[in-house]
Order: structure tokens, then sequence, then C-alpha cells
């Protein structure tokens, strides 16, 4: 895997997760951490990165919706 691609931050975020069941008091309660990998940046730039891991979402950006300088007549 590459870094630094595009200026995303890779990181890791630990979570705690209760195990025991609801209704236990408080005092023993079970809780064990996990661990998730963060990717941190604006969505327009991941989806350049990593195309098939986000090619679930569709995005449109301002400059999508503008009209193309193809249709212009030139003066």
């Amino acid at each position: 895997m590459t870094y630094k691609i595009y200026g995303l931050k890779f990181y890791t975020k630990t979570r705690m997760e209760r195990v025991s069941p609801p209704g236990t008091p408080a005092e023993k309660r079970i809780f064990l951490p996990k661990m998730y990998g963060v990717i941190e940046a604006p969505i327009n730039k991941m989806m350049k990165a990593y195309p098939e891991e986000f090619s679930f979402m569709r995005h449109q950006t301002k400059r999508d919706l503008r009209p193309s300088a193809k249709g212009k007549e030139k003066k």
C-alpha cells in the first residue's frame, strides 16, 4: 500500500465495544477494545486514489454541474 497519496491521512482508532449483556450492573460490565482503520480526506480525493474501493459511492462536484466549454461559440 502506498502512503501519502493525494494527501490522505491513514491512522487507527480504538473504540471500546460492550461485551456484557444489557441489564448488567455498571461495576460488572465488560468492554473490549476494537481497532478500526481510518482514512481521512475529502471524498473526491479518496475516490480518485482508490476507485475500486469507493465504487459504491456516487459523488457530484460543482465542476461536474457546470456546462462544458465545448458547447460555447467562439466570437
